[in-house]
């Protein structure tokens, strides 16, 4: 008996086309597993790259918040001093402590807080272990570095730095340095020297746990870790300061970069492992298509999570993508749109409407008194009250309106096509009512009205720039009429806007170039005929425009705010020149000066007025301060007026009896001197009325023994009327036009040799 199925068995030997079959399957599988765990492998590598450079920024930004932190005490310092010194004329040692205390039981890493009147550290805390700064000279140190760095700060406001470098009490530091100027006169120094391991230690430097090795170096200095990193740095971040800039350089650590080859290596061995058993099951059951189908299922759920890994990743870099340009278009504060959306936003609809012929609207809003906010409640509080502007006008705007806070109290609103300005008027009312309701700040109730400019593109500008000045006209011009109102753009209403825009962007310039110039017209007394007085004038001698009046531009120096620095350059430039004629040996001689609405809203007016004549060595009663009708009558400002006049000040008040002033108030005023306005004296043999208000004025002056003059004089007429009546002071044309002070010196020169003459 024959065994044909055991023969058979034994001498079976597989086909040559299962070999090939198991040669393919290898061939491919192999290259799919190489191909696989070479991506994941970068994949891996890219996420503790990636993870390094996170780490790496975290620790820049917090280097950063740490040394500005510390940098920025010497604002912090200066106040102290500037405060000191506007009470006192030195610095308090025991005060000085104290607020040097405060700082150095807080923050860490602080070596000394230090003051340098005339470039000489004269203050230092704590004096232990900083004996070797007191009475270091910064101007002539043996470090030329500190000598520049002194240099470098007197000549500017801001604060700058030093190092880091060797310290002179030992050790590595950073110093910040700023000048301290007293009216405009260079003072000193205020100096804060810090630790640089601390700050370190702060940004999580020296934590020995972290994933990446680095290394530190401030401009140019080599602080911390292995050097090397950076002569080919894989990551990088600069942190920029004042001054100068750090550089931390970093490299994933080397045991996490071994993790991922070690890991792949592993892998490896498993998939060559499954490669092997799944040859084997091919072999066994090559026929077997459900097993092959079910591990071809597996591999494509594989393939299916890392592709879906993959868009997820590629979502993340989307969001942030999105973050980053939600940052640049949207205003901080509000979350509404900032300027730089509003510029790019309004420029494409105005090309889209120059194609489809649509009219669009601009409407430019400024808050009604938001200053006082800030200055009573502080800046926190402003911020809420912005945020509850935006919020109101979201709610109520919702017709595909774009609006947006360009700056300050300042927002737009752009209306895409507009079918007539009604539409855009019924907006802007709308706008109105939605301050008619208060605001809650503190528990207490505000009311903050807004003024509204519109302009149409295109009947008031046809690009952005014109649409956009247009509408800041028109916003100036519902504030001048009374605020809590809106106007339309007109441009008969302003025939001067380009020059009233351009003289607004000169006057900053003008004041820190010292463009403007003081004439002086004399006050005489007519039966003597000697000059008694003179009033100061502003001129501002423009470079371009030459002599400017002051109609020209007081107006638009009050509105944006710079007549207060404005007005206190004018007393010191009329202190100083009363000092020369005094010097040069003139007799003293009475000067009138003006005082804005707004330079009497300071708190520290009289301070300030009485610092400036007490350094250019002048007696108060030198200096007269003229004010206008209004700003006497009010209640809270007539303490101010007696403290002035108590000081030996002479208050005078201009333009009398052209407000609507009561007498009652005026028997009460402490005031000195009134002056008889211009519209009066015009109206001499011309007017019965003004003639009769002339007299009225000169009969009460004399009941409630007021001085009294008249400007503005300029005929026969006009002065032979006063002259009959008793008014004997005189100012105008008809003796003397305001004139430079080299002129007034020669007309000064005449009356003395006339009075010698007398003698």
């Amino acid at each position: 008996m024959t065994l044909p199925s055991i023969t058979s068995t034994r001498s079976y030997s597989a086909p040559a086309s299962i070999w090939t079959i198991l040669i393919c399957t290898t061939v491919i599988l192999g290259s799919l597993l190489g191909l696989f765990t070479n991506v994941y492998k970068k994949q891996l590598t890219k996420e503790i790259y990636r993870d390094a450079a996170y780490q790496l920024t975290a620790n820049a930004s917090a280097l950063a918040s740490a040394i500005d932190s510390r940098l920025l005490l010497s604002n912090g310092l200066k106040a102290f001093v500037v405060n000191e010194l506007s009470h006192n004329d030195e610095i308090n040692p025991a005060y000085f402590d104290t607020f040097a205390t405060q700082f150095m039981g807080q923050i860490e890493g602080i070596r000394n807080f230090s003051i340098y009147p005339n470039g000489i550290a004269k203050y230092v805390y704590p004096s232990v272990g900083n004996e070797k700064i007191l009475g270091l000279n910064v101007f002539t140190a043996k470090d030329p570095s500190v000598r520049k760095n002194a240099q470098r700060a007197q000549l500017t406001d801001d604060i700058t730095v030093l190092g880091p470098r060797e310290l002179a009490q030992g050790g590595v530091g950073l110093m910040s340095r700023q000048s301290i100027y007293i009216d405009n006169r260079f003072w000193g120094f205020v100096s804060v020297v810090l630790d640089i391991t601390p700050i370190l230690q702060e940004a999580d430097l020296f934590n020995a746990y972290k994933g990446i090795d680095f290394a530190v170096r401030g401009n140019g200095r080599h602080l911390l870790g292995d050097p090397k990193l950076f002569d080919s740095p894989k990551l990088l971040e600069e942190v920029e300061l004042m001054e100068g800039y750090w550089e931390i350089a970093a490299v994933p650590r080397k045991v996490f970069l071994d993790s991922v080859h070690s890991k792949i290596k592993v892998i490896q061995l498993i998939c060559a492992f499954s490669l092997l058993m799944i040859l084997y099951f091919l072999y066994v059951q090559l026929t077997q298509k459900a097993k092959l189908q079910s591990l071809v299922n597996v591999r494509t759920n594989n393939l299916e999570q890392a592709e879906e890994e993959l868009r997820g990743q590629l979502n993340l870099l989307e969001n942030k993508e999105q973050a980053v340009r939600y940052m640049a278009y949207h205003d901080a504060v509000t979350g509404l749109y900032n300027r730089t959306y509003f510029n790019e936003h309004l420029g494409n609809l105005i090309e889209k409407s120059k194609e489809s012929g649509l009219t669009l609207a601009v409407l430019y809003l400024d808050l009604d008194h938001f200053k006082s906010i800030n200055d009573t409640l502080g800046h926190i509080y402003g911020d809420i009250l912005l945020k509850e502007v935006g919020q109101r006008l979201s709610w109520a705007l919702n017709g595909g309106e774009s609006i947006s806070r360009i700056g300050g109290d300042e927002f737009t609103i752009i209306v895409p096509n507009v079918v007539s300005s009604d539409q855009a008027r019924d907006i802007a009312i709308q706008v109105r009512e939605l301050f008619q309701q208060p605001f809650l700040l503190k528990d207490t109730e505000y009311f903050v009205t807004t003024s509204i400019g519109v302009a149409l593109y295109p009947d008031n500008g046809e690009d952005d720039i014109t649409l956009m000045r247009n509408a800041d006209l028109a916003m100036y011009r519902a504030k001048e009429e009374g605020k809590n109102q809106y106007r339309f753009f007109d441009g008969t209403m302003f025939p001067d806007a380009k020059e009233t825009m351009e003289i607004k962007n000169s006057l900053r310039r003008a004041l820190e170039r010292d463009e403007f110039l003081i004439h002086y017209q004399p006050q005489v007394d007519v039966p003597s005929g000697r000059i008694i007085g003179l009033e100061a004038l502003i001129r501002w001698n423009h470079p371009m425009r030459g002599l400017i009046p002051p109609s020209s531009f007081i107006p638009i120096a009050e509105d944006s705010g710079l007549i207060v620095p404005i007005g206190e350059r004018v007393l010191q430039m009329v202190c100083a020149q009363s000092k020369a004629w005094r010097q040069a040996g003139f007799p003293p001689i009475r000067i009138a000066v003006n005082l804005s609405a707004r330079q009497f809203g300071q708190k520290d007016l009289t301070e300030r007025i009485k610092q400036i004549v007490e350094d250019n060595q002048l007696d108060p009663g030198d200096i007269e301060l003229e004010i206008t009708e209004n700003m006497a009558m009010k209640d809270d400002k007539q303490a101010t007026l007696q403290e002035l006049r108590d000081m030996g000040f002479k208050i005078s008040i201009d333009d009398f009896g052209t407000q609507y002033s009561s007498l009652a108030y005026l028997k009460k005023l402490p005031v000195d001197k009134i002056k008889i306005d211009r519209s009066f004296i015009n109206g001499i043999s011309r007017d019965h009325k003004d003639e009769a208000i002339i007299l009225a004025m000169l009969l009460i002056a004399d009941r409630l023994n007021l001085s009294i003059i008249a400007e503005g004089v300029e005929t026969s007429e006009q002065l032979s009327f006063l002259q009959d009546n008793q008014c004997h002071e005189i100012q105008g044309f008809i003796f003397h036009k305001p004139q430079p002070a080299e002129m007034i010196e020669q007309l000064l020169h005449k009356q003395s040799a006339i009075v010698k003459g007398q003698a």
